[in-house]
Order: C-alpha cells, then structure tokens, then sequence
C-alpha cells in the first residue's frame, strides 16, 4: 500500500489523524535509555509500541537521528525497518536542492529508508520537486506555511496577486500528481485559505502544543468542508509527557488524550476498530 491507502486504514482503525513525530533528544530521556547503546533507537521503538492504538502516523525527524553521526544514522534505519508495515511513516527532512541532489535525496528517503512520505522544500523551484513525484505510492509533503515565527519572513510576501504560500499550491497543481502540504497550527485563517486551495489533499500540521498552536482550531480548519483530513502532529508533548522510567506509558496517555480531543472536534467516535482498545 502507498502513504495515502495506508493513512486511510489507520483512520479506520483508529477513528483519529494524529501523527506522533519521533523527535529523540538525548537530553530529555530517562538516563537508562540516554546511556543504552542504542538510545535513539530503543526509546522511539518503546514510543512506537505504547502509542501505536492511537496513531494514524509516525514522522521521525531525521535532524535528531544525524546529530549523532553515522551510529544515528544506523539507529535510524533500523527504526524504519522494523516499524508495522500498515502504519504510514512521514520522514521530517525539509529536502531541497537542484535536480542531481534532490534525486538522490529522495533516494535516501524513499528507497533507502523506506519512508512513505517525507517533507520537502520548494524554495529551489519545480525541478527541485520533481525527483520526489518519482516514486508511486510515496507523498512527498511540501513546506508552505511553517510554524515558525519567522515564517511570515518569505511565506506571507505578496508576490503579484498572490502570497509565496498562496504560490506553491499552484505550483504544485502542476505536477497533476498527489502530494501533501505542511502549514503550521499557529496560521489558523490561512490554514482553512490553504485547505480551501488544495481541496482534497492531505495537510500535515505541526506546531500544535509545545509551540502553542490551538488544537481545536487546527481540527476544524485542517478539516473543513469534509475532505481530506489533517494530520495533526505531535511531537515533545508526547514523547516527554514523562521523563522518567515511565516514559512509555506517559507517552500513550498523552496520545490517547490528544487523540480524544481530536475525535470530539470530529464528532467521531474514537477506535472504531476492535483491534484498538
């Protein structure tokens, strides 16, 4: 199955859209795990399997896993291959660069890591992009409207009649081919903007908690009008809803509360399916 068919399974599953980014910063883990051999590795796989009834995704953040060179690297890969084959990975790279390296970029990302999305950069323009429309099955979810404070900086210009954000979906309108967008939860009118131009594809919001994006305004933003539903990511709330040997169970209690939250914003009920209790 491609990132979209799986994505809609785990919707059925789970009757939610969040996504849990694995973001492993050694100094915020129980000093056990910090000093394992494999300590990226092993606290995002105990993540994984306590927060796996109540995700529709997982997004690790590859910044988190480089920071330790080549060992993170390998923690990495070992990571993705052992995540459920039935559950969408999103892999948090922000690629872009001009055509010979964006190709092998997205080598790395979908061929070699096995991602099933990933996040890519258009500021380099549509050849840039094209290598990452390359791969069947695979989504890459394109920056348009980040988080970040400084993002109004280039995302806000007007450029002509449009805004740079308003731009990059006409951009992508191009390929004729499926994609996803990222816009962050702190931009909560231009989100219900974005989700109005790109109709029907999916939008990958992060921003929601630590950086003080409001939940309820991201569901009904990210999801408004009925189609493609937001993913909303979560990140350091979840994963450091407990610093200590518990972390685990932390981190599945936080999910299930987010989870609850979003499924009332939805006004559908949370796991559908009896497999996810």
């Amino acid at each position: 199955m491609g990132f979209l068919e799986k994505l809609a399974q785990r919707r059925q599953v789970t009757g939610g859209i969040l996504c849990v980014g694995l973001d492993p910063d050694l100094e915020k883990m129980p000093p056990k795990i910090a000093a394992a051999p494999r300590p990226l590795y092993e606290f995002c796989r105990r993540v994984v399997e306590a927060t796996l009834p109540y995700a529709v995704a997982y997004k690790p953040n590859l910044a988190f896993f480089e920071a330790s060179g080549s060992g993170g690297i390998a923690q990495l890969e070992r990571l993705m291959a052992e995540m459920p084959v039935d559950i969408p990975t999103i892999l948090d790279a922000k690629r872009g660069d001009i055509g010979n390296t964006a190709r092998m970029y997205a080598h790395f990302l979908f061929g070699h890591l096995g991602g099933d999305a990933a996040t890519v950069n258009p500021f380099l323009g549509r050849d840039s992009l094209e290598p990452f429309f390359e791969y069947p099955g695979k989504l890459p979810f394109v920056l348009c409207l980040t988080s970040n404070p400084g993002s109004s900086d280039i995302q806000m210009v007007v450029a002509g009649e449009q805004r740079i954000y308003q731009r990059i979906i006409v951009l992508l309108r191009r390929f004729h081919k499926p994609c996803g967008l990222v816009v962050g939860a702190r931009h909560t009118a231009m989100l219900e903007d974005v989700r109005r131009l790109a109709n029907d594809w999916p939008i990958l919001i992060p921003g929601v908690g630590a950086q003080g994006g409001d939940l309820v305004d991201a569901v009904r933003a990210g999801t408004a009008g009925g189609l493609a539903p937001a993913v909303i990511n979560i990140s350091r709330d979840i994963l450091y809803a407990s610093q200590g040997e518990d972390f685990a169970e932390a981190a599945a209690a936080k999910a299930r509360w987010y989870a609850e939250e979003m499924a009332k914003v939805l006004k559908k009920p949370l796991f559908s399916h009896k497999g996810a209790s």
